[in-house]
């Protein structure tokens, strides 16, 4: 199992799918029904990350029903999570929605609140896709106020991220850049290179929206770096 974990920190998700198959296996021979849950969400998450979305939902549900079974809320919340990621990405947001409100609820109860703001940004993005921006944007303010109070520094970047993409698909391009200029404070603060040239190239687009195209060139080509 902690091969297997060990090559997807590597990306190397055949390799690591080969190794969770053989804690799977072993799991399952000596009845460690908490191992099998384990095995199975990690295979889930391992089928995600190559895509094959419907594999992964497969995987997820395996390991919803045995945390069901032994009680475990959390690896219970988590995996409505998952199963809400992999809906969200097969574009079926409805059925999405569901699974992070159930995420949602479970993180209240057992105050996880790392989850539940997960599932704050997991509800904005759905309804994000669904054109209900103003819905949207209800999220993701809960998802920033639960990050700045938990100190997520990477969470508060992905939610200040989100809004702005909410705010600009609203056509409000200043209070997109407002967003996007706090999580680009952020990403150079936590080292983020990835969410740092995110937002340069997110205010380069704002830019363009505003018609100063001096300036959009600057934010672009420092996200083209």
């Amino acid at each position: 199992g902690n091969l297997g974990n060990a090559y997807v920190s590597l990306g190397d998700l055949r390799k690591a799918i080969e190794y969770i198959e053989k804690h799977l296996k072993i799991a399952i021979e000596i009845g460690d029904q908490g191992g099998e849950g384990r095995a199975y969400g990690n295979l889930g998450s391992a089928y995600f990350s190559l895509g094959d979305f419907r594999k992964a939902i497969e995987y997820h549900e395996n390991d919803l029903k045995i945390a069901i079974e032994i009680g475990d809320r959390a690896g219970e919340g988590g995996t409505y999570g998952s199963l809400g990621n992999a809906y969200f990405s097969l574009g079926d947001n409805r059925k999405a929605i569901e699974y992070h409100e159930k995420a949602l609820k479970i993180a209240t109860e057992i105050g996880d609140r790392a989850g539940e703001g997960r599932a704050y940004g997991n509800l904005g993005n759905a309804y994000f896709s669904l054109g209900h921006i103003r819905k949207a944007i209800e999220y993701h303010e809960k998802d920033l106020k639960t990050a700045i109070e938990i100190g997520d520094r990477a969470g508060q970047g992905e939610a200040l991220a989100n809004l702005g993409n909410a705010y600009f698909s609203l056509g409000d391009f200043r209070k997109a850049m407002e967003n996007y200029e706090k999580h680009l404070k952020i990403a150079i603060e936590i080292d983020d290179r990835a969410g740092e040239g995110g937002a340069y190239g997110n205010l380069g687009n704002a830019y363009v929206s505003l018609g100063d195209l001096r300036k959009a060139i600057e934010y672009i080509e420092k996200h083209l770096k």
